[in-house]
């Protein structure tokens, strides 16, 4: 069973090597290489993220173990042409590589979905043009390309999608 509670301070490190550890496979899945192992500023992003009001760090567990982590900010988000608009932004979403495919992902999302319509809001999230499993994940839960990108690793782009309340 998956059980998704707000993050606490003191998860960060362990935040730090999940997210590291899950970024490594779908980069170089896409040949891009990066370290699968966190340096100390990695970590220390990660701890002040657990802490930061703006946002919200959610954990997923399966038993004792954590195996996802999603932060959304509702604060935030990138400007849009219509100043009415509330937007939620996905900061990132990053499933544990052992546990792909048993409802993680899936269970994270369900929470970012469920914020985002409670606030009448449209959700954004960025996704590595070369990571093609996430973009069918997203594709998959609703979301759809709107059209933004901005320059990414390895000469590929970040593709913006959005999810409508």
């Amino acid at each position: 069973m998956i059980r998704i509670r707000d993050a606490v301070p003191g998860e960060g490190d362990a935040l730090a090597e999940l997210h590291a550890r899950s970024r490594a496979v779908y980069y170089g899945a896409g040949g891009h290489e990066v370290a699968a192992v966190p340096d100390e500023r990695y970590r220390e992003t990660w701890r002040t993220m657990v802490t930061d009001a703006q946002l919200d760090v959610l954990v997923a567990f399966v038993g004792d173990d954590i195996v996802g982590v999603i932060t959304l900010d509702a604060n935030g988000g990138y400007p849009t042409n219509a100043p009415d608009e509330t937007r939620v932004r996905l900061v990132g979403i990053f499933v544990e590589p052992g546990r792909w495919s048993i409802g993680v992902g899936s269970a994270l999302m369900a929470c970012f979905v469920s914020t985002a319509r409670q606030a009448g809001a449209v959700g954004e999230v960025d996704v590595w043009e070369r990571n093609s499993r996430a973009i069918r994940f997203y594709e998959r839960h609703g979301w759809t390309r709107d059209g933004t990108s901005r320059p990414g690793p390895a000469g590929a782009d970040y593709l913006g999608f959005v999810h409508l309340p």
